[in-house]
């Protein structure tokens, strides 16, 4: 049989045949829809120009152990091995272009000896997260020393780049196995001047340095943003091995030095350096024995204020809002051939009669996707998904936001459910103030992340709340620093009186109800939503300040 590797042994835009014989081979496995599916997204992935956000095709459930275990051996054989891998997640079958290969997670199951569906972990690297004395392909001395612990700890420090890409440079630059890369505690923005504790598995200490030599930059002296004119510095240090990984959400807290300039505190009468020194100190005092309403912040419902929308329309099961949402002209777009796109994308149906003739409407949309593919942005990933999608499969919108990657995917949820939480917060302090518990608020009793060193952002595991009486204010056992709100889940306990109420009418406002949230897995498979419970008030430490004037 010819096979990729035979016609195309650079691997660079295969010919049609290849393509054929490859969906030929599947249909023997699968049905069509799914073949076509795998193929046409092989086929986009392989393009040298391809700048998608998705990296592999996710199959529906197969029931058939031996439909499984084919469908692996076929990605295994030399006539998808060129171009695909396949691995199992949640008892499904991902196929995953090959330039992807250093994006699968470690703990991936590749469907070895037969393509079973078991959840252990294996890797082709031979890298195991436990047990001493294993074989490492990073360590250049074979195998790892039994006195030393497995993790290098290290402080990522950056300027002008976000966590996630330092993370994949210094694994780029340090040469270290992608699957694995290296483990932090939590995201830090890209506009700042950051150092984070991490760590990665089993690496000498002057394999990570070459990150240094490797990111210099001729002139760089540091000092913020604009000392780097914009681009992004990169440094690692601080080294030392340890017992403990760092993992995502073991963060006791952040801190900030923080300088504002230009401060307008909305005095009306004649300024003197008394006044100014008196409402800066007064409102800095605050935050030192008060602290500040702990809402989520504006960036979690996008630059458009519309992030949530979306998630409104998918608890409803709504996809075809949830993409014209996405797809939208937008009042803030700074692109102005994206602009266009858009514009062009809102009129794709001018002059078609939509209800009575969906071929037309079809054609219309396929022709429009297309026309504007290459027009979003670089990181437009959620709209070059739907796109990329509706070029071949117009007027399936279930299957266009389907597309989206999944941490994206629960964005637009998690969207909804901070913007429900702002909303009662508010509510909150305005009816209840910011000073006292009272009758029916939720207090948290336990959290178990924070005795471990957390900083209680986890999740609901290891959670406990109780919603207070009027004996338990009365004692004053409790402060306003315990009071907890709920992101709307399904597993979730909601406070009384007032602040529930306000949960049940902002709901109702937007057709929605509690059991929506326990439903999402009927609509999404992969996305749960049991809810989590945040401080209505954030109090931090060791806070000072200093007021001073400058020309």
């Amino acid at each position: 049989k010819a096979t990729l590797n035979d016609n195309n042994p650079t691997n660079e835009d295969p010919s049609a045949a290849d393509w054929e014989n490859c969906l030929n081979e599947l249909k023997k496995v699968l049905e069509e829809d799914p073949s076509n599916d795998i193929v046409a997204f092989l086929k986009e992935s392989s393009a040298s120009s391809y700048e998608g956000d998705k990296k592999f095709h996710m199959l529906a459930a197969i029931p058939d152990k031996q439909k499984r275990r084919s469908v692996h051996q076929l990605m295994k054989s030399t006539i998808f091995s060129s171009v695909a891998l396949a691995d199992t997640r949640e008892g499904r079958i991902r196929v995953w272009h090959k330039k992807f290969e250093g994006d699968m997670p470690p703990d991936t199951f590749t469907g070895a000896r037969g393509g079973g569906d078991k959840s252990g972990s294996s890797s082709k690297n031979g890298v195991d997260r436990g047990g001493k004395g294993r074989n490492n392909k990073n360590n250049k001395g074979g195998s790892w020393p039994a006195d030393r612990p497995d993790f290098l700890r290290f402080v990522l420090y950056k300027e002008n780049i976000d966590t996630s890409t330092a993370a994949k440079d210094v694994v780029r630059m340090a040469r270290l196995n992608p699957k694995r890369g290296i483990s932090f505690a939590g995201m830090k923005d890209k506009r700042g001047v950051t150092s984070q504790f991490c760590s990665t598995y089993r690496i000498e200490k002057e394999q990570l340095l070459a990150v240094n030599k490797t990111h210099e930059m001729p002139g760089f002296s540091g000092g913020g943003n604009t000392s780097s004119k914009g681009a992004g510095v990169l440094r690692v240090g601080n080294l030392s091995y340890s017992s403990d990984e760092v993992r995502l959400g073991s963060l006791g807290g952040n801190r900030f030095d923080i300088v504002l300039r230009n401060v307008d505190f909305g005095y009306k009468g004649t300024l003197t350096k008394e006044i100014v020194r008196e409402k800066l100190g007064t409102a800095a005092k605050a935050l030192q024995d008060v602290g500040f309403i702990n809402y989520f912040g504006m960036q979690r419902f996008g630059k458009s204020n519309d992030t949530h929308e979306v998630g409104i329309a998918i608890l409803k099961g709504d996809f075809k809002s949830a993409v014209e949402i996405i797809m939208r002209e937008k009042n803030d777009e700074n692109s102005q051939r994206v602009a266009e796109a858009r514009k062009t994308w809102a009129n794709r149906f001018v002059g078609i009669d939509v209800k009575n003739n969906e071929n037309a409407a079809k054609d219309a949309e396929m022709k429009c996707a297309k026309s504007i593919q290459t027009d979003m942005g670089r990181f437009m990933v959620c709209e070059k998904s739907i796109v990329s999608t509706l070029a071949r499969k117009p007027r399936d919108y279930k299957r266009a936001f389907s597309s989206i990657a999944k941490n994206m995917r629960s964005m637009f949820l998690h969207a909804y459910q901070s913007y429900l939480w702002n909303k009662v917060a508010s509510h909150r302090i305005k009816t209840g103030g910011s000073s006292d518990v009272q009758v029916g608020d939720l207090v948290l009793i336990e959290d178990k992340s924070l005795k471990e060193g957390g900083g209680g952002t986890s999740g609901l595991k290891g959670k406990a709340v109780k919603v207070l009486d009027a004996e338990d204010v009365k004692g004053g056992k409790y402060s306003i620093s315990d009071v907890v709100l709920p992101l709307v889940g399904s597993k979730i306990i909601y406070p009384k009186g007032s602040s529930g109420e306000h949960y049940d009418e902002l709901l109702k406002k937007d057709d929605i109800s509690k059991a929506d949230f326990s439903k999402i897995g009927n609509i999404d498979k992969e996305i749960s939503l049991s809810g989590d419970y945040r401080k209505l008030m954030c109090k931090p430490s060791d806070v000072t300040f200093e007021i001073k004037a400058y020309q």
